[in-house]
């Protein structure tokens, strides 16, 4: 069954609305403003902000404010009713949930568990069909689209609301920092000299729709899945499986779909060199396999001047491949001074590229060795 895209949302640092965010993309050597006092934490360059979406409803923290902004557009996009959304289906990647209930200071706040944001989601927009919250750490956004496909795939659903939403943390900004991986000016994805991640936080959606839904009811398709995988290394709790075999078969799997070589890949990669190094290999290995070149892709990693949002990334992946698709431009690659020799796909630096053929391949990965990878086309 073919799974189309016919709405999608997104609040990132760049502010609120997936226009909003093309711009910022498109504005490359943009650096956000440090947010200040985020999460009882002073203001720092690896810090990105959403934007106030007003006080959140329910009893929700703002994980879910962020998620409930990005829904709305999507949904409206769709022009979905109440009669819609009562038989569709809802999944949510997010690392962490409303974990600013649980951080403040003083305060006895009811457990921060990732369900309730799925719960109070599906409450708010009367969303009635099967849920799930995918919570695979940084995959987790790109193994919410992905199983919201499968429900379509497999009939449990006709439409599907496919979301990925994180606030920041004051102990997972703390964590990371302790470890060593957060980089103290920005991100550097493609730079021989990257130094590790930035945070950034924000939501983004998608609604998914069988082509014969979105037929019916005369909804234009604004992309097609055309394939999805995942696996798991089973290696280490935090560092990736060096050879990559394990989101190597994941993006096999995606790309078979295709049948051919991706135009472009949304990376996940985020300015840890080994996880970068790991990833782009391996995707230029199942490119090859399928019978193309690492070289013919556009290689793009958002992550560089919107920040890492964590369990919102795979979706953001997502949208963004919807955007390239329709504006058939990659958007240039920010902060690369010394370019990677490692990496073995083609690199957009001075300016938007065109996208060489009409497909984007996205890729999510995440602690635990959590691989999930998609591939999209553009609709006839």
């Amino acid at each position: 069954m073919t799974v189309v895209v016919t709405g999608l949302g997104a609040v990132s640092c760049f502010g609120s609305g997936t226009g909003a965010l093309w711009e910022g993309l498109l504005g490359a050597s943009r650096r956000p403003d440090p947010a200040p006092d985020v999460c009882g934490l002073p203001a720092r360059p690896h810090l990105y902000a959403a934007p106030d979406t007003g006080a959140p409803e329910g009893g929700t923290g703002r994980t879910g404010a962020l998620l409930a902004t990005a829904v709305a557009e999507a949904v409206a996009e769709a022009g979905l009713t109440p009669g819609d959304l009562g038989d569709a289906g809802l999944t949510v990647g997010t690392s962490l949930g409303d974990i600013d209930l649980a951080e403040r200071p003083g305060e006895t706040a009811p457990s921060p568990a990732t369900h309730r944001v799925t719960a109070a989601l599906a409450t708010r927009f009367g969303i009635g069909g099967p849920g799930q919250t995918l919570s695979t750490a940084c995959s987790a956004g790109a193994y919410a689209v992905a199983w919201g496909a499968e429900l379509i795939e497999t009939g449990q659903a006709d439409i599907v609301v496919a979301c990925g939403g994180d606030a920041f943390s004051r102990v997972a900004v703390g964590t990371l920092e302790r470890f060593g991986l957060l980089d103290g000016e920005c991100c550097r994805p493609f730079d021989a000299d990257r130094a590790g991640m930035v945070t950034g936080e924000g939501a983004a959606a998608l609604v998914l729709e069988s082509a014969a839904s979105a037929e019916r009811r005369g909804r234009p398709a604004q992309a097609v899945l055309a394939g999805h995988g995942w696996s798991c290394d089973a290696h280490h709790p935090m560092a990736p499986e060096p050879t990559g075999e394990q989101l190597r078969r994941s993006a096999a799997r995606a790309l078979a779909g295709i049948g051919g070589t991706p135009g472009a890949a949304v990376l996940h990669r985020a300015g840890v060199a080994l996880n970068d190094t790991v990833e782009a290999t391996a995707i230029s290995e199942a490119v090859t396999a399928a019978g193309g070149t690492g070289g013919e892709v556009l290689g793009y990693a958002p992550k560089a001047v919107m920040g890492h949002t964590a369990g919102a990334a795979g979706v953001f992946g997502c949208v963004i491949a919807t955007l390239v698709l329709r504006h058939r431009l990659v958007p240039p690659n920010a902060h690369v001074t010394t370019p990677d020799p490692d990496c073995p796909l083609s690199v957009p630096l001075d300016g938007p590229a065109p996208l060489p053929r009409p497909s984007v391949l996205v890729s999510g990965t995440g602690f635990g060795g959590n691989n999930a990878v998609l591939s999209w086309r553009a609709a006839a």
